[in-house]
């Protein structure tokens, strides 16, 4: 870690610890599809140009898979190819007493002029009628308990409820003739609302938006959504009760790990904070940090199997490091990419760890359990990356310890402080081509450190200083 106090700092705007999504521009929907949506979006479009008859899709989508950021601009690109498309954003209507307000308010507002804007308007009319007297705030009378009372209103919201899908199909039947396609109705946020609401909504959409030329597309976290059914109904095969409001559904694939944490690092400043350090020092330092950080991070992340949202934490983890980094300051790449990982998925090992209490040896064997419990269960492709960031951790740990039982195992000898190194690594076979490669990476890897200019063995406790309340003597 270089520390020159004659260092001048620059003013660069620090990286964000969080991001408001941006709204879309209608004149460049996709500009800013790093996890590659709108291919998703041609196919999905694909599906419903043609659909006369009633037609309900889920896309399935953990957090992080791009899911709203693919609806938003779906919907705009719609709007551009001549469809009459609406997102509605579920999680912020969940305030309503019934889901029915919200649908036809939605409606009304995107036909609030033009050629469609009186059958909405009757829509809207006919949908108030449905609603309960609960909502409008209209006192219970006794009467309304008498059988005749309730079977006439009971007719009554037959009725209304009849009339409200006649003029529904007037305006969808409209919508066609005007454009050759079909309305669409994007629903998304819907596993965030009050499970009643989410329940109801779509009770709604099967009973009474069942119309021809109407398309409704609800993007959801399907397990999540499951957890709601079960919360109301209790031990129901719930998966099997979704489906019956849906009459297909889709699974949007996790992004990539490596171009996710990319957009995820561009998103959050991270890159241009870096590119503009190094530009402003007229020096490559923090630029080849960058870009061994981009190198790392996905590369530890991926292994330890952390979700999307996990990645996310971790990234803005990274950024509240960089808040106080100085110019020609190093973040340790290879260490900060683990402890950070580890920072959020195991804290009471982390919390060990940075005390003095764990080895770095404890740290890599717990990502190595996590990759067999959580991860793809594929080979690495980026072995010899993994192998670099566990040459830093042992680095930043005892370096002279391990160099030392890394040439015992080496030469053949007993190991004399085997908890120093991972289990994988004190169990090697040496006569095994895998094996003798990665003491080579290991040994590189920890020869490289030590040629740096940099203070790697205080490293633990300077970067906890920086993404934690930890003074940076906490480590021994």
């Amino acid at each position: 870690m270089t520390q020159d106090s004659e260092v001048t700092e620059v003013e660069l705007e620090r990286p964000s610890l969080k991001v408001v999504e941006p709204e879309v521009d209608p004149d460049r929907i996709w500009c800013d599809d790093k996890l590659e949506r709108k291919k998703i979006a041609k196919r999905l479009t694909a599906i419903i140009e043609d659909q006369e008859a009633p037609f309900v899709i889920s896309l399935d989508g953990r957090w992080g898979t791009g899911k709203t950021f693919l609806l938003k601009r779906w919907q705009a690109q719609l709007e551009e190819d001549e469809f009459q498309a609406i997102y509605f954003n579920a999680w912020e209507d969940d305030f309503c007493d019934d889901p029915l307000l919200a649908i036809i308010g939605q409606l009304s507002e995107h036909f609030d002029d033009g050629t469609f804007k009186d059958v909405a308007l009757r829509i809207a009319n006919f949908g108030v009628g449905l609603l309960t007297k609960q909502l409008t705030g209209t006192a219970v009378d006794v009467t309304d308990f008498k059988p005749e009372s309730i079977l006439d209103e009971y007719h009554e919201q037959r009725r209304t409820k009849e009339k409200m899908k006649t003029e529904l199909r007037a305006l969808a039947k409209q919508v066609k003739q005007d454009s050759g396609k079909p309305l669409v109705f994007i629903i998304d946020e819907l596993d965030r609302c009050r499970p009643t609401f989410a329940i109801e909504l779509l009770e709604r959409v099967k009973h009474i938006f069942d119309v021809d030329n109407i398309v409704f597309v609800f993007g959801i976290n399907r397990s999540e959504l499951v957890k709601s059914l079960e919360s109301v109904y209790g031990k129901i095969d719930a998966g099997v009760y979704l489906r019956r409001f849906f009459d297909m559904e889709f699974i949007l694939p996790d992004a990539n790990p490596v171009k996710f944490c990319a957009f995820l690092m561009n998103q959050y400043g991270l890159s241009s904070f870096f590119n503009g350090l190094s530009k402003s020092q007229a020096s490559p330092f923090h630029a080849q940090e960058l870009r061994s950080l981009s190198e790392t991070l996905p590369v530890v992340l991926g292994r330890m199997g952390l979700s999307l949202r996990d990645m996310d934490y971790c990234v803005r983890l990274v950024c509240l490091a960089v808040k106080k980094l100085k110019e020609r300051y190093t973040v340790y790449p290879a260490v900060l990419a683990l402890l950070v990982a580890v920072k959020l998925s195991n804290p009471e090992l982390y919390q060990r760890f940075v005390i003095g209490m764990a080895r770095g040896a404890d740290i890599i064997d717990f990502m190595n359990e996590r990759h067999r419990s959580h991860g793809s269960g594929e080979p690495d492709p980026n072995r010899r990356d993994l192998e670099w960031v566990e040459a830093g951790i042992y680095f930043a740990d005892n370096r002279e310890a391990v160099w030392e039982q890394l040439t015992r195992l080496s030469e053949g000898e007993p190991l004399t402080r085997p908890e120093l190194l991972d289990k994988a690594t004190r169990e090697m076979n040496l006569e095994e081509k895998n094996s003798s490669r990665k003491l080579r990476n290991l040994q590189d890897g920890l020869r490289w450190f030590s040629q740096q200019e940099v203070d790697y063995e205080g490293s633990v406790g300077y970067l906890v200083e920086l993404i934690d309340l930890y003074e940076r003597s906490v480590r021994r």
